[in-house]
């Protein structure tokens, strides 16, 4: 079984999908990019927080076709562009896209739960799910 199969089977058995669509978003956007170069964990914790909406899977699936034109054999380009649009995002979606920056910069790491505090009640339970996701992803045999 494939990191993405193991992944996928341990989010699952953990119930840690909040509804249909965050599960049928979060395999589409692992299908995608499985076999590039850059696949690794910390992609698979942001895809579990942006598979959350449309909007969001629809930047991070924009993200990586990026990647993949510039033929990235990492996520380096991924964590700079990141940091870089940090200042223009609004108050809720900054500390999301400061947790995605986070996954990437602190591979096998999960970043500390204060990150919810910065959260409005909308935010706050995909938070807390892609960090308990973060914890599961980093046992995962590879």
């Amino acid at each position: 079984m494939g990191l993405a199969e193991q992944i996928t089977q341990t989010l699952r058995s953990h119930k840690l999908f909040l509804s249909g669509l965050h599960y049928d978003q979060f395999i589409m956007l692992l299908n995608r990019v499985q076999d590039e170069p850059f696949f690794c964990k910390e992609l698979c914790k942001c895809a579990f927080l942006a598979s959350w909406d449309q909007a969001h899977a629809i930047f991070f699936d924009q993200t990586m076709s990026w990647l993949c034109d510039i033929r990235a054999a990492d996520l380096t380009p991924m964590l700079e562009r990141g940091k870089a649009s940090l200042a223009s995002q609004p108050h809720s979606e900054k500390a999301l896209f400061q947790l995605s920056c986070d996954f990437l910069e602190y591979p096998g790491e999960t970043p500390d739960e204060s990150v919810l505090l910065k959260l409005s009640n909308s935010w706050i339970s995909i938070a807390d799910n892609a960090l308990e996701a973060s914890r599961l992803i980093d046992e995962v045999q590879a």
